[in-house]
Order: C-alpha cells, then sequence, then structure tokens
C-alpha cells in the first residue's frame, strides 16, 4: 500500500460545481484515496479567488471562448472558485480522510495569470489567455525579483486556504524561448553560472521550494523538473511521461516521487486508447532503480484532465471504472486475476449509487496500436487548424 494515494481534478480548461467535486469526493474516498489533487491554474484559466490581486478573479479567470479541438463556443467560459467554496471543499475533503493538494502550475502554463499581469513576463507584452489546448511561449520571466515576490504572496494566500502538507507547484511544458531572448535572464544565468535552460528553470523552483519548507509544506513537481541536475532533493517528483532516466536518478539520489504514467493514469483518454485492463497491468515501477530507490515511490495518482470533457456525467464515464483499477493498485490489492477484478468492479459499482459508469461492453476494448491511437485521437479532437498551428 502506498501512503500517497491521489485522484487529480482539472477544473481550469472546464470547471465543476462544488456539488459535482464533493459527489466525486465521495466516491474517491470510498475507494481508498487520500489525496485530492485540485488543478486550478493554467493557460485556459485562473481559479482561485484572490483579495490581494482580484485583477486575477476577472481578466486571469475568463476567457473570452472555449475552442478546443472541433468544437468552438464563442460564449465567455470562467470565474474562480471562491474562497467560501474551496474552504468548502477542504473540509469535506477533511471529514472524509482526504487532503487536498492544489496546483499552481509555473514557470510554464501561466497565460492566464500573464494576461493579468504582463509585467511578470520577459517581454512585459500583453498576454493573451488561451482558449484552446496547447504548450504556449507565455512563461514567467524568474530574472525578475518581482516575479518571486508575487508567487510568494498568492502562495500566502493559497496556504491560508489549504492547510495540507503538499503543495503542487507546476514544473512543467515550460519552452525556454523567452528566456533565451530575455537579457534579465541571460545576465541572471551567467551571474550564477547556469549553463541549461533546465536549470535555470528549477534555481527559480528551488526557492519556492524553500519558501514553501518555510511554511511547513513540501512541495510537488511534474518530472520535467528532474531534467534539472539541480533541482531541491527536499521536492517530489510526479512523473508522469518523457524518458524516466531523470526520475529514476532522482529517487536513487534520495528523493522521493508519485507516479501518474499517462498511458495507464491518464483517465480522460478514450477506452480504445487505455482500456481498464491496461490500467489493471501497472506495476508501479521504475526501470533502473536500486532498492532504496524503489523504496522513494511514496505514491500513485490517477488524473484528468478536462480540456475535451465539458459535463460531469461524459467526466464520471471516463473515470470510472478505470480510477478503480489505480485504487486497487495504490492499496497493493491488485493480485487477483483480472476477470475477477472486473467481478468486484460491478460489485463497487452497484455501491457508487448515482455514478455514472462507462458502458461495460467498453472497459476492455481491443487496444489499438499506439500510432493509430495517437492519430484517432488527433483526429477526434483537434481541428485541421489547430494541427496547423502547431506544426507550422
Amino acid at each position: 500500500m502506498f501512503a500517497y494515494r491521489g485522484f487529480m481534478l482539472d477544473s481550469v480548461r472546464h470547471m465543476q460545481s462544488i456539488e459535482e467535486i464533493k459527489k466525486l469526493i465521495d466516491a474517491i474516498s470510498l475507494l481508498g484515496f487520500n489525496k485530492f489533487h485540485w488543478h486550478l491554474t493554467d493557460d485556459q484559466g485562473w481559479r482561485f479567488e484572490s483579495e490581494r490581486f482580484p485583477v486575477l478573479n476577472s481578466v486571469a479567470a475568463v476567457r473570452p471562448y472555449s475552442d478546443f479541438g472541433k468544437t468552438r463556443d464563442n460564449n465567455p467560459y470562467g470565474r474562480v472558485y471562491t474562497k467560501a467554496e474551496m474552504r468548502e471543499i477542504v473540509a469535506y475533503c477533511a471529514e472524509r480522510g482526504i487532503d487536498v493538494i492544489p496546483e499552481i502550475d509555473m514557470p510554464g502554463h501561466t497565460s492566464a495569470l500573464l494576461s493579468a499581469f504582463p509585467s511578470l513576463s520577459c517581454t512585459g507584452e500583453a498576454v493573451k489567455i488561451k482558449t484552446h489546448q496547447g504548450i504556449f511561449k507565455d512563461v514567467l520571466c524568474l530574472a525578475k525579483e518581482e516575479t518571486f515576490e508575487f508567487i510568494t504572496a498568492i502562495i500566502d494566500e493559497f496556504l491560508g486556504i489549504f492547510p495540507g502538507e503538499y503543495f503542487h507547484i507546476g514544473g512543467d511544458e515550460a519552452p525556454s524561448e523567452h528566456w533565451k531572448n530575455c537579457p534579465d535572464c541571460q545576465r541572471y544565468m551567467k551571474e550564477h553560472g547556469i549553463e541549461s535552460y533546465a536549470e535555470y528553470q528549477n534555481s527559480f523552483m528551488n526557492r519556492i521550494i524553500d519558501y514553501l519548507e518555510s511554511k511547513n509544506r513540501h512541495c510537488i513537481v511534474w518530472n520535467e523538473a528532474a531534467k534539472g541536475r539541480n533541482l531541491d532533493k527536499r521536492a517530489i517528483v510526479q512523473y508522469w511521461k518523457e524518458n524516466p532516466k531523470p526520475t529514476v536518478k532522482f529517487l536513487n539520489e534520495g528523493g522521493k516521487a508519485i507516479l501518474s504514467p499517462f498511458s495507464y493514469c491518464y483517465m480522460d483518454y478514450d477506452y480504445n486508447i487505455t482500456p481498464l485492463n491496461r490500467v489493471y497491468s501497472l506495476k508501479a515501477e521504475l526501470t533502473g532503480l536500486t532498492e532504496e530507490g524503489k523504496k522513494n515511490i511514496i505514491g500513485l495518482e490517477g488524473t484528468v484532465w478536462t480540456e475535451y470533457i465539458t459535463e460531469n456525467r461524459q467526466l464520471e464515464k471516463l473515470l470510472f471504472p478505470r480510477i478503480i483499477a489505480v485504487s486497487k493498485i495504490a492499496l497493493g490489492e491488485n493480485n487477483k486475476p483480472y476477470k475477477d477484478f472486473v467481478a468486484d468492479v460491478r460489485d463497487i459499482r452497484k455501491q457508487l449509487n448515482g455514478i455514472a459508469f462507462c458502458d461495460e461492453k467498453s472497459w476492455t476494448k481491443p487496444r489499438i496500436s499506439t500510432v493509430y491511437g495517437w492519430l484517432k485521437f488527433v483526429k477526434d479532437h483537434y481541428s485541421i487548424e489547430y494541427i496547423k498551428e502547431q506544426l507550422f
């Protein structure tokens, strides 16, 4: 059994009501999860009500329209969760033995934040909140002391709502183009003897980690941060994709990690890409770990991203029953043959009265080839215009 048994919900791209979140919390509590990782900021919106920086509640929270995949909604979208609502979720989770882990993504995935505070970017130019999925060049300028001061100030607001020991600060998918062209960034790197942009990112992340440790909080970062060899060992790496070697090295040297391999634990993919039997087959390990390194894996987390999930019934069908397989692995209860596990799922389904399950005939669809699967996923979810934009 892992001490950390997590479920992550993206409430940025598409939001859930407080009652819908409570319904999911009831379900994951029954399944033995004890961590709720709440993704609250990204390129497409800011979801945390700030009293100190109210412009985040208006400018950064509402995108002018939504253009995810092949469907465009011309209506403005978004709002913040009020502090009262967030406290309500924290209390609801606490009653069920679940800690809430908020996430502020940085230094990338910050278009919404920079739409309200462009001075925190390298150029200082206006940044648009994003209306579609993707990886964007908008990043925080890490050389500006103003950036560190702002981030720690907003973190202080978060800490007033979320009392748990863990705090997620992102660290994934941060393009370095603006840093390469920023005199302030180049000067900072030279003055501090920093040779790579991965280490430059971590020089900032380490300051945030140190700040949070001073507040008795432990930082979680996505595994891209482990590519910088200078990542503070007090950080906890959340492994989701790419070459596992940096994460393995981090673990073997005494760091901690949570596993969320996307080809098993990302619940937003279609069942013919990630069928239930594939999720259940996950071995919660990484190749190359020493015996001590293996002990440094502290948990497992199932995640759901909501770029293409616009309503809660759709979200539930993608989660259930696959999130049950994640719970069994996290609890160390995945030793049964798959057919016996499916029988257990049928029983659990009866207990989760009111939760929408995917139709059983789709649970174990034959998994299509990886290449074909991704081509089909792109075809089903992305417009030709978006593909051209990303490629060219």
